[in-house]
């Protein structure tokens, strides 16, 4: 395993742990407490965990200052940039998209611009990626700020996607499995990304490859919900042609279109 998917490993771990030690991160991985302890010293140089004695946990918070800035995607940056770039593709000019929060999906809305999207969503970063754009119609929902992610949840929140008809959402998650379906690692982000997901005619999930035949935390809703997703060449082929068989449409990233 590469040291760049250990960290990635390890920082989707804390997201539901908060805390875990080096000896457990060490087992889970099936890697040296040395190599360990190198990945994580790079995650904490990069503000995106906090070492403590014999373990790390996830930063407090981010900065206030941080609230709108790009989430941070230096973990698997390629990869994601290949999805962002795939998924762009599937929206044609002018459409109404519904815009979850995460690193992914902000990989997207890097490159939307050119499609003159009408936007929706909760996070403070996207918005403030178009706050530039002339081009480029934001509405951004009412809520309460969750300041680990830069997402804006509740109640309001919800109620907001709630009212919406949106022809696009795009949509990440923390784990996606045929018989559990999607799944995420924060509570506080279910009823709202359900709101998304039935206020969108059509749900574009992008979820690189070490989500999938995982499961996280939360379940979300079934992988019947989905009607593409847009991974990467990681994928187990089994596993894309299993989704394929159910229905669901799977773009590569960085390869030719399957056919339908």
């Amino acid at each position: 395993m590469q040291a760049e998917e250990r960290q990635y490993k390890i920082y989707n771990y804390l997201q539901e742990k908060e805390f875990c030690s080096l000896d457990e991160l060490s087992e889970i991985l099936n890697t040296s407490i040395s190599s360990i302890r190198r990945d994580v010293n790079r995650l904490e140089k990069k503000g995106l965990i906090r070492r403590t004695h014999g373990g790390a946990r996830l930063t407090d918070r981010l900065e206030p200052g941080n609230l709108l800035a790009a989430p941070n995607i230096s973990v698997l940056a390629d990869v994601k940039k290949k999805i962002g770039f795939c998924c762009a593709s599937l929206i044609s000019p002018g459409q109404t998209i519904i815009m979850d929060g995460g690193s992914t999906v902000y990989s997207v809305a890097q490159r939307l611009m050119s499609k003159h999207p009408i936007v929706i969503t909760n996070s403070l970063p996207i918005a403030n990626l178009y706050s530039s754009y002339s081009q480029v119609e934001v509405h951004v929902t009412g809520g309460v700020i969750y300041p680990r992610l830069g997402v804006l949840t509740g109640p309001k929140a919800v109620e907001g996607f709630s009212k919406i008809h949106a022809d696009v959402a795009i949509m990440g998650a923390g784990g996606l499995t045929l018989d559990e379906g999607v799944t995420n690692t924060h509570a506080l982000l279910i009823d709202m990304q359900l709101a998304m997901i039935h206020a969108a005619q059509k749900v574009i999930f992008c979820m690189d490859s070490t989500k999938l035949s995982r499961r996280s935390l939360f379940f979300l809703c079934a992988a019947s919900y989905i009607q593409t997703l847009v991974t990467d060449s990681g994928a187990d082929p089994k596993f894309i042609k299993a989704l394929r068989s159910k229905g669901i449409e799977v773009h590569i990233a960085g390869e030719k279109p399957a056919e339908f």
